[in-house]
């Protein structure tokens, strides 16, 4: 009871595995009467209550209150009366990382403008990266995925109701066909999502376009071998196939039956080209790449120039003028000829980025040779692309025809990659916590290690960055990379801001005392 008042911030559920962990850890090395003093819980309470008083402060732990739906709705109003205004392009865009692709945390990128927001594939846990290190839910109302995977989906069902109880009206999903089965799914445990339209955009739609940029789906077939669609494993799982067991002989018979049905549809039109035969909603051999273009932005109106040339600065005379000359036509003032190049910064086309997500080796053809990815290579028709995003395994990258199709994007393209690569820390409140634990009793809260591979990552020959959480790539103002907001894990600060604690040392001292106590042969059962 004491933990509970003094901690409110920790999880109830937390505290009592705490305490079982704890008590079952100590009475296997035989001091288990340790528990029945008051050290243990003073400790703690010390711990929690130094990272809740950090909740406003430097630290950022703690709970964090959602915005009221009257906040929310302001900027969906501002929203709304910008439509009919003659904007040209969002001033400041960057994309950023929420999960690198490693183990714990799928592959998923942030999109930020000052019109709206997007998100980029939503696994399990991305919200509470999303929230921990502030990336703002309230003004998301685009997801796009780009496959049915539980790596790419398993957190869109706690983000959609949290979009809902901040206040967000509507919010549309982009992605393979499945996904509209996928949110009627939601809809049977989370009851009545009322309060938010949530609309399923097919990728058959030829594009979506807002105040900020316009999205091009496209789809990338892939010719799975039979018995691949019918035992394969996850793409990012990589286990190998296993017998099925007894319990799991009616979910392997599910399968079995699912991947006929797909046989026996694809079958007939396996002739036909693979970008424009119909497919099953269950085809698994489907994902969906995002071609997204930024509108363009005028140039910027030069006040000291135009003061030069003797245009009537500060009068009401100037606004034609500064709009025409944005709008690319020439002015003649006073017997001059004004051009849009002699006070106006030059046009930004808006930049392309690209999201790729090639999970398997029989993808990588159909990507290498589509049409639609084409044109925007060295040698299409389309205008040079800034970034692509590749959700990609090691495996693939190491390929000689990926690299080659990577390599026809030009030098001047920055490639991102999002895998199994990436040593970046991602919850860091997590690694705090576990590392003030490990001062209590080390064997019982050890530190936490990232997972290292032993995979050496792919040699490639063009400007490739991996990825790290929060690492943001910039496409207005200026193109560039910035590591500003990357957290940072010191465990050497973690272990300064416990000891500075009051009597938190001496705690910790007389815990390690009674943990040395010899009480063999005690008979007391844990308190749970």
């Amino acid at each position: 009871m004491l933990i509970k008042k003094a901690v409110p911030f920790l999880h109830c559920g937390f505290l009592a595995r705490l305490r079982v962990r704890c008590c079952l850890a100590a009475k296997q090395r035989g001091f288990y009467s340790i528990w029945s003093k008051d050290c243990f819980p003073r400790i703690v309470c010390a711990v929690g209550l130094n990272m809740a008083s950090t909740a406003d402060g430097k630290g950022n732990y703690g709970s964090k209150r959602l915005k009221s739906t009257k906040d929310t709705l302001k900027h969906i109003k501002s929203r709304e009366q910008r439509k009919n205004v003659d904007h040209h392009g969002p001033a400041t865009v960057y994309v950023q990382v929420v999960g690198a692709g490693t183990r714990d945390n799928g592959p998923s990128l942030y999109v930020f403008s000052e019109y709206n927001r997007y998100l980029f594939n939503c696994g399990e846990g991305t919200q509470r990266l999303m929230q921990e290190h502030k990336l703002k839910i309230a003004r998301l109302d685009n997801i796009f995925l780009t496959r049915m995977s539980w790596q790419n989906v398993g957190g869109l069902s706690g983000l959609i109701l949290t979009l809902k109880e901040t206040g967000v009206p509507e919010c549309a999903l982009s992605g393979p066909p499945q996904l509209e089965k996928y949110v009627d799914a939601i809809r049977v445990f989370s009851g009545p999502l009322q309060d938010i339209k949530l609309a399923v955009r097919p990728y058959t739609e030829p594009h979506y376009s807002d105040q900020t940029m316009t999205v091009h789906q496209v789809p990338i077939f892939a010719k799975l071998k039979p018995e691949k669609r019918k035992f394969s494993p996850s793409p990012e799982r990589g286990s190998p196939s296993r017998s099925p067991s007894p319990r799991s002989s009616r979910a392997e018979r599910w399968k079995l039956d699912a991947s006929e049905e797909i046989l026996a549809k694809s079958e007939p039109v396996r002739s036909r080209s693979p970008e424009r035969c119909p497919r099953s909603t269950k085809d698994p051999s489907l994902v969906i790449a995002f071609v997204c273009r930024l509108h363009p932005k005028k140039g910027n109106f030069l006040v000291a120039k135009a003061k030069e040339l003797g245009l009537p600065i500060g009068t009401p005379a100037i606004g034609p003028i500064i709009s025409a000359l944005k709008n690319g036509k020439s002015v003649d003032f006073e017997g001059k000829e004004i051009k849009p190049e002699d006070v106006c910064t030059p046009t930004d086309p808006g930049p392309i980025f690209i999201v790729v997500d090639c999970p398997s080796e029989e993808f990588i053809e159909p990507i290498c040779s589509n049409q639609h990815l084409h044109r925007y290579q060295s040698s299409g028709t389309e205008d040079r692309v800034s970034l692509v995003v590749h959700m990609t395994p090691e495996a693939i990258l190491e390929t000689e025809s990926y690299k080659q199709w990577m390599e026809r994007f030009g030098h001047s393209t920055e490639h991102l990659i999002l895998n199994e690569q990436a040593q970046t820390p991602h919850n860091v409140r997590s690694i705090k916590i576990q590392t003030q634990l490990n001062l209590i009793h080390p064997e019982i809260f050890p530190m936490l290690q990232n997972y290292q591979t032993t995979e050496k990552p792919a040699a490639l020959h063009i400007p490739s960055v991996r990825g790290e959480c929060l690492l943001k790539y910039q496409l207005r103002p200026k193109l560039e990379w910035q590591r500003d907001a990357v957290p940072l894990c010191d465990s050497t600060e973690f272990i300064k801001e416990a000891t500075e604690l009051p009597a938190f040392l001496k705690e910790v001292e007389e815990c390690k005392k009674s943990l040395a106590v010899d009480t063999t042969g005690l008979s007391v059962n844990p308190l749970i």
